[in-house]
């Protein structure tokens, strides 16, 4: 009864969340769920996945939920299960949860690689990820460079307890500034999801600090709630913003000076080399015992002396795969 309740969800909402690369009949099947459908992180993962469905002969199902919630995303991949791929790419959504269904995926034969998020445990063949820790290290160079080092900061985490996002805070923390240079990082701020909880956490520490110098957000809510507060309080400019990802709001809010240095992931190749990777896992071509476990991708820093360079423009998330 279970399962068919889920099914059925599924079906009710993948009119508007599925989305398959034509390939030829003989084509493997794979199915993909990303995190969030329709975010420009995911939608440039989809891009880089589409891609190499194309150039591989693959069949790709492309889907997920519409927000971050294990609860909503379970009945997607349980969907995808009952489909018989013949490979499963997903971004996991809770790092623990999905740890024992992998792992007996895998056992029973059917490759599965995970992208942006890896599981607490590595039973999945592959995880395509960025390198959290030096993201976060690259974000306390970029700060350098627009506050200096004296006075006060602070960084914006999500929740505790969560590695990829605690892993860009202690990449910042742990590199940024000293004591013997007048640094004093505060307490980190932890808003979850909500960018209103974010405004009003950064708006109590500017406050509360008005030697504030710079402010490290670690995700889009968090930067988002921080710009609003920076401006609220009238301190744009001078207090400093820096901020992973790179959608498009982001990027134009960049070139408009409400942000001073994005950290650019790298979400089409996580999309591109996983579809390529598990096409070949499919296969034959290579083993799963050749497989290294885990993938790092790099981060980009972009600032508006660097965001017209192409080489440093080509990162920006996108919001439609269309060229």
């Amino acid at each position: 009864m279970q399962l068919r309740y889920l099914k059925t969800k599924f079906q009710a909402v993948a009119v508007i969340t599925v989305v398959a690369t034509a390939a030829h009949a003989d084509a493997p099947n794979v199915e993909f769920i990303a995190g969030i459908i329709g975010d420009p992180f995911y939608t440039s993962m989809e891009c880089g996945a589409r891609d190499a469905a194309k150039e591989f002969n693959v069949a790709l199902t492309w889907t997920g939920p519409t927000d971050w919630d294990i609860a909503k995303q379970q009945p997607f991949i349980d969907a995808a299960v009952q489909n018989a791929p013949d490979g499963l790419i997903m971004a996991p959504t809770d790092a623990r949860a999905l740890i024992s269904q992998v792992e007996e995926l895998v056992q029973g034969g059917l490759p599965v690689l995970t992208v942006d998020v890896p599981l607490e445990e590595a039973v999945e063949v592959q995880n395509i990820s960025s390198n959290q820790y030096a993201g976060g290290a690259a974000a306390a160079v970029a700060m350098e460079r627009v506050a200096g080092f004296e006075g006060s900061f602070v960084a914006l985490g999500l929740r505790p307890g969560m590695p990829d996002i605690d892993a860009r805070v202690n990449g910042f923390t742990e590199n940024f500034g000293g004591a013997d240079k007048g640094t004093n990082i505060l307490a980190t701020l932890y808003p979850e999801t909500s960018t209103t909880k974010a405004s009003e956490l950064v708006s109590a520490t500017i406050l509360a600090n008005p030697d504030l110098k710079g402010i490290y957000a670690t995700h889009f809510a968090a930067a988002t709630g921080a710009a609003a507060a920076i401006l609220q309080a009238g301190r744009q400019g001078d207090i400093k913003l820096v901020a992973f990802d790179a959608g498009p709001q982001q990027v134009r809010d960049l070139r408009d000076g409400v942000y001073d240095a994005l950290i650019a992931q790298e979400p089409y190749t996580m999309g591109y080399d996983s579809v390529r990777l598990i096409s070949q896992l499919i296969s034959g071509e290579v083993a799963i015992g050749d497989v290294d476990q885990s993938v790092k991708t790099e981060a980009v820093v972009a600032t508006r002396a660097n965001m017209d360079d192409p080489e440093v423009s080509k990162y920006f998330y996108v919001v439609s795969c269309e060229r």
